[in-house]
């Protein structure tokens, strides 16, 4: 049996199996072994159903839902009511995650003993332009790590919302002090893909205030998202010195006049 306490990684999907395709290949592809991925889905949705097929893994537990007008925040709570582990991931369909995603956030859980992670800072790839940015600071509701029990017991859930239940969620979590902040933007791309949940106009200002990276590495990251390497390979690749050393973690400004 593994020392390691169980993650279940929660993932809601509906209809995009392109997409969920590459969530399950990167959550295989995570070093920390004790692992499971529960997926929520309508019921009536085949092409989930296929795509789920098509991995032999028992750490895969789909969760097919028949009420077709949930809410997101809903079947996020479903998802998490569905889960087996200690701890629980935020596992959104749409994005790219690093193999050392969920060992580096362990960790960092473990180290601060603080009872939920959030990235500061990740990787931001806009398809329909198909430029890389680096994210601005702030805390990352998509980035989530958090042990069950501590914020069960608090009474914390998602609301039942569409938009911004993550959100409200999160600060749930800080309003308890039970937040830790963790810096490398590298284990996670956050994927602008036309179908996001959030607005256009959401999007727009967040790139205002992330940093564009170079042509070069925008052409990896997209390679990198669009699985032309595996996810493997891609965290190595975005380990390098020549993709890390240029990232600008500092404005110009953080230092104020005395």
């Amino acid at each position: 049996m593994s020392a390691q306490p169980l993650i279940s990684c929660v993932c809601v999907t509906s209809h995009r199996p392109v997409l969920l395709e590459r969530a399950i290949r990167c959550f295989l592809a995570q070093t920390y072994e004790n692992k499971e991925l529960v997926i929520v889905y309508p019921s009536a949705d085949e092409a989930t159903r296929q795509c789920l097929s098509a991995h032999a893994s028992t750490a895969l537990k789909p969760r097919p839902v028949e009420q077709p007008d949930l809410t997101l925040g809903a079947k996020r709570n479903i998802s998490i009511e569905s889960a087996s582990g200690e701890y629980i991931c935020i596992w959104d369909d749409d994005d790219w995650y690093s193999p050392a995603r969920l060992t580096t956030m362990h960790g960092a859980l473990t180290a601060s003993k603080k009872a939920a992670a959030m990235l500061t800072r990740l990787l931001i790839y806009h398809a329909g332009r198909e430029q890389a940015f680096l994210s601005h600071e702030r805390l990352w509701e998509n980035s989530l790590v958090f042990h069950r029990r501590t914020v069960s017991e608090l009474g914390i859930r998602y609301p039942s919302k569409d938009r911004s239940e993550d959100y409200e969620f999160v600060n749930g979590l800080i309003a308890a002090n039970l937040v830790y902040p963790v810096l490398d933007p590298t284990l996670y791309i956050y994927h602008c893909t036309g179908v996001n949940a959030c607005s256009a106009s959401h999007w727009e200002a967040l790139l205002r205030r992330s940093t564009l990276l170079s042509t070069e590495q925008s052409a990896q990251v997209k390679r990198i998202v669009e699985l032309s390497v595996d996810p493997s390979t891609g965290h190595s690749q975005l380990q390098t010195e020549w993709f890390r050393a240029p990232l600008r973690y500092v404005p110009h400004s953080a230092v104020p006049r005395p």
